[in-house]
């Protein structure tokens, strides 16, 4: 079954959910909030990718312990 939301949409509608459900701290018009959730997603995207392309340290670590147990 194919998903009807791309990864990023699907993101972007749960952020805007959180947006949304804090309206008594901020309060964005709806054009504001749906701007506010993309340029979000966008930047955790941008970071998903940024430590995807790293080495992740902590696996070289945990098999380092593992062989000096």
């Amino acid at each position: 079954m194919k998903s009807l939301l791309e990864k990023r949409e699907a993101m972007a509608v749960s952020i805007l959910q959180a947006i949304i459900c804090k309206r008594e701290a901020v309060r964005p018009s709806p054009k504001e909030a749906a701007e506010l959730a993309v340029e979000h997603t966008d930047c955790l995207v941008e970071e998903l990718a940024k430590k995807s392309r790293e080495k992740v340290s902590y696996l070289e670590d945990w098999s380092r312990r593992k062989l000096h147990q």
